[in-house]
């Protein structure tokens, strides 16, 4: 076995020498952080996560002593009001900028609040939401001073990024016109992200499974849910805002090509 493994492999075997010496070199040489580095590296947190753990178990306490219940409940399945589609970035938590209630929420999120056809993610999380949470409320938030929308609006390729971002520049192809009248970096900025927050509430409207569900709930009630949302965020005032958009008027020039259940199909 040995023989064959080396006529198979010489140069490997040969190399094994300088791997083992590069291997005792860096052993040799390895610094040892000191606590004041790994402080530094991780900005102050606790290393083993301890403080969140001794957190999560004083939070626990506190919501048992004020309500008994509330984990019996919430161990028995979720029934959120709002599948909430937005962006990674730290500074906006929905749950907290929204402040609601502990479970309102079916959260997905993702780097410049996307919703792609090729985004099984995307399209899953919608999906689950909607043929099975029956949720009545679709959010897509955007905000302001989104790195996303920024490195979209910059001739510079992001790298493998650049293959996501490109679905923004998409939206400045869709707005041109518009944008060209902007004047200013960040006016033009933030407009831009609010042109990204409509264009993916669109992306969601075109989806079948909410089609289907807003169909069927307006041949039946007279009123299409679920209802579709289009929000930014503005971290540097603290400000949530819904956008003005008439979503049947967004729509009506192409439903003859994302309209996919006419009501005569639907009776």
């Amino acid at each position: 076995m040995l023989t064959r493994f080396t006529h198979a492999a010489p140069s490997a075997l040969r190399a094994l020498p300088r791997v083992c010496s590069l291997g005792a070199r860096f052993q040799s040489t390895q610094k040892k952080p000191t606590p004041e580095v790994i402080k530094s590296l991780l900005r102050d947190s606790d290393p083993d996560l301890k403080d969140i753990i001794e957190a999560s178990g004083h939070w626990a306490n506190d919501v048992r002593e004020r309500d008994p219940t509330f984990f019996d409940r919430i161990g028995k399945g979720q029934s959120p009001h709002y599948l909430y589609i937005g962006c990674c970035d730290a500074r906006v938590d929905p749950t907290v900028l929204m402040n609601v209630e502990y479970g309102d929420l079916f959260i997905h999120r993702n780097v410049g609040n996307l919703v792609c056809g090729s985004d099984l993610n995307a399209l899953s999380a919608i999906e689950f939401a909607v043929s099975r949470l029956k949720v009545p409320h679709i959010i897509v938030c955007g905000h302001y001073d989104c790195g996303a929308v920024r490195g979209s609006a910059k001739q510079m390729d992001h790298g493998i990024i650049e293959n996501w971002l490109r679905n923004i520049r998409d939206v400045q192809r869709l707005n041109h016109k518009e944008l060209s009248t902007v004047v200013g970096e960040e006016p033009r900025h933030r407009r831009l992200v609010e042109l990204n927050v409509v264009e993916q509430c669109i992306n969601v409207l075109k989806t079948g499974v909410v089609q289907q569900a807003r169909m069927k709930s307006y041949l039946e009630t007279g009123f299409a849910v679920p209802r579709v949302h289009a929000l930014v965020f503005d971290p540097a005032a603290g400000e949530l805002k819904k956008l003005d958009v008439k979503w049947a008027d967004e729509m009506k020039e192409f439903d003859s090509i994302y309209n996919l259940y006419p009501k005569e199909s639907m009776q």
